[in-house]
């Protein structure tokens, strides 16, 4: 409810946000509810997204296909990082890329892929994702419009590398900021919480 909303919310400016046995229980939680792994709350989503291409390590210059339609600070996650951006053309039926288009972006220098759900609708994910693994990408899917979405019985979020999503303001799940990254990698999860660690 509204008051609910607001009551916590004023109390957010009186009590510890970091305390690591709430935030562990959040994020075993969210996996729980998510069907994945792994779960580890990050200060931003695209922190989130920043420390997932930065586990790969790719070369610069490599590229990342990208939806026409982000934030900056993605962006600017993928230049800071001295990857390309690639932008794909997105297909009007479901908000996601044109397969067709998808096809003819992906270069041999292509080395990761954001998939970003647009307005709770979901694409032909078997084709897709089959697509992504054929040209060995590394996938990210930002779920920050669309949790609780499902394709063939299985939640968006979980059909690539590692899910990301937003828990800032205005989304469905709003902790008054900060990001989320799923996965069920034990590797990726490992390097995540060696690098949440620098952060404290």
């Amino acid at each position: 409810s509204l008051g609910f909303d607001i009551r916590s919310f004023v109390q957010s400016f009186f009590v510890k946000l970091d305390e690591k046995s709430i935030i562990k229980k959040f994020e075993n939680e969210f996996a729980e509810y998510m069907e994945a792994d792994f779960c580890t709350a990050f200060p931003f989503a695209r922190t989130a997204i920043y420390y997932s291409l930065k586990y790969k390590n790719f070369p610069a210059g490599s590229e990342v296909i990208m939806p026409p339609i982000t934030i900056k600070g993605i962006l600017d996650v993928v230049l800071d990082l001295d990857l390309i951006p690639v932008y794909v053309d997105l297909d009007s039926s479901h908000l996601c890329y044109d397969e067709i288009d998808l096809k003819k972006k992906i270069s041999s220098n292509t080395k990761a892929i954001l998939i970003t759900y647009l307005y709770g609708m979901v694409p032909n994910m078997q084709e897709l994702i089959k697509l992504c693994r054929e040209k060995n990408l590394f996938i990210l899917e930002d779920f920050s419009h669309n949790i609780n979405s499902e394709y063939n019985g299985k939640k968006i979020g979980n059909f690539g590398d590692v899910g990301i999503y937003s828990s800032s303001s205005i989304k469905t799940l709003d902790t008054f900021g900060g990001g989320l990254a799923i996965t069920n990698n034990p590797k990726i999860n490992s390097y995540f919480l060696e690098t949440i660690n620098q952060f404290k």
